[in-house]
């Protein structure tokens, strides 16, 4: 289709430039046939003037004889013919052709056909008729006796205009032959986005999906084309990433979470075994037995809950936002972990009244987490922060531990990723669950970490209300 397309642009091409180039050369000749004509008509004047003054004597004025004798010694052409009227005799005097030696003297009757030399065949007509366009006329003068007529030889007139027709037929010839080429320089830039694009398709098509962008620029018609071509490219390119991102992401997801489940399974599977062959050595062990058990199924079952909550978010459910009161919600939140651990020292400061949009079940997730991993993972204080940042909440989980390694702080927020401290129980999804669900309410989680000062976990949300200053609480 491209093809047949680009044969009819070419041909129209061409055409359209061979016109304009036809056009140039016709005019050009058609200058230089005007300026022929005007050295025609001068010439015929000018002879004339020279006439006047080679006719002076009486006898020559009024004797065409002597007159025609004047004019055969000087005044004879080839381009022109000077004809002489007296009484009933006319004679015309030329030269046959510009070489010719002779003077052909040519007398007649008024009333009979002139024997003057005449164009015959099928540029005559067109070639005199056109020089009379341009003006050609004969040039006259009486003198006394005599009339004299200076006119242009029709034969040489034709003759000479059809000499140049050759070269503007040539020069025709090879402006259609450069209209062509450069209809088809013109056309191959015009359409070459158009062809490339087609050819990339055709790879496409034919199972090559390596992304390979098309080198173009503005200055052609279907440059965009080129560039619309280059920019789904460049998307097809970012969807390809993203896919084996996300392939990479779901393949060591499920490693994790195959690892997760495998541990308390296999301690459940093994004390099963266990019961099944009655080797238990007092009944203590089965108790102690029962409660690993249990524990193990309770991590498991946490477990599930947070891949099920992940899930679910990953999967657009929607949030419920509500404005809320910020100190509040913290400082229920904190108060029960905070009397689980009654050895830690956990502290709650917050200015009231700052209301943030926000599902307060997720934000109740975000400060459980990050509260959690601050015990889990440190031995000292605590300090749970609320307070306004210019038009922003913030909520800030501050520790005394030894801080984080900064290959860790890169990956902290990835799902099952628990750094170096693999003693510590735990499944590597809590902060991953508080950080997607500030974001749920278009805040941020951010963490800063000092292996001198500890590490502070940062919510930023946005601010709806702003209240009275800050009052410290303790939990």
């Amino acid at each position: 289709m491209i093809a047949r397309f680009r044969r009819r642009l070419l041909s129209l091409a061409t055409l359209q430039i061979g016109v304009v180039f036809g056009v140039l050369i016709v005019a050009v000749a058609l200058f230089a046939f005007n300026a022929y004509v005007d050295a025609l008509r001068s010439e015929a004047n000018s002879t004339l003037a020279q006439l006047h003054e080679a006719l002076r004597g009486a006898s020559a004025q009024r004797d065409v004889g002597i007159a025609s004798d004047v004019i055969q010694s000087r005044y004879a052409r080839s381009d022109l013919v000077i004809v002489l009227f007296e009484g009933g005799r006319r004679v015309s005097v030329f030269r046959a052709h510009r070489s010719d030696p002779d003077v052909t003297v040519a007398t007649s009757a008024r009333g009979t056909v002139p024997a003057d030399p005449r164009a015959t065949g099928p540029l005559a007509a067109p070639v005199l008729g056109l020089a009379t366009a341009f003006g050609l006329h004969y040039a006259h003068g009486t003198f006394r006796n005599v009339a004299v007529v200076v006119k242009p030889n029709e034969v040489a007139l034709v003759s000479t205009t059809a000499s140049f027709l050759l070269p503007v037929a040539l020069a025709l010839f090879f402006a259609l032959v450069a209209a062509f080429l450069l209809a088809r320089v013109l056309v191959a830039q015009l359409i070459g986005p158009l062809v490339d694009v087609q050819r990339a398709l055709d790879r496409f098509a034919s199972g090559d999906l390596s992304p390979q962008p098309i080198s173009t620029d503005m200055r052609g018609e279907l440059a965009p084309l080129a560039f619309a071509y280059n920019g789904a490219i460049a998307q097809m390119e970012r969807a390809f990433a993203e896919r084996d991102a996300a392939n990479a992401t779901i393949r060591q997801f499920i490693a994790d979470a195959g690892h997760q489940l495998r541990t308390p399974l296999t301690v459940i599977r093994g004390f099963i075994a266990i019961l099944r062959k009655g080797e238990l050595r007092t009944p203590q062990d089965r108790e102690r037995i029962l409660d690993t058990m249990n524990r193990q199924s309770l991590v498991m079952g946490s477990l599930i809950d947070k891949l099920m909550l992940l899930d679910q978010w990953e999967r657009g459910s929607p949030a419920r936002p509500e404005p809320i009161d910020l100190a509040q919600l913290v400082s229920d939140v904190v108060a029960p972990l905070a009397e689980a651990q009654p050895a830690r020292r956990v502290s709650v400061t917050a200015e009231p009244g700052l209301l943030a949009a926000i599902d307060p079940s997720d934000l109740a997730h975000a400060v459980t987490n990050l509260l959690d991993n601050a015990l889990k993972y440190t031995s000292g204080a605590v300090r749970v922060g609320v307070r306004a940042e210019g038009q922003t909440t913030v909520v800030d989980v501050a520790d005394d531990g030894p801080g984080m390694a900064p290959a860790d702080v890169r990956l902290v927020f990835d799902r099952f990723y628990r750094g170096s401290r693999r003693d510590v129980d735990g499944s590597g999804l809590g902060l991953a669950i508080a950080k997607r669900a500030v974001e749920r309410a278009a805040g941020s989680l951010t963490v800063r970490t000092d292996p001198a000062a500890g590490s502070t976990f940062t919510i930023r949300l946005p601010r709806t209300a702003a209240r009275s200053a800050a009052v410290p609480l303790t939990a």
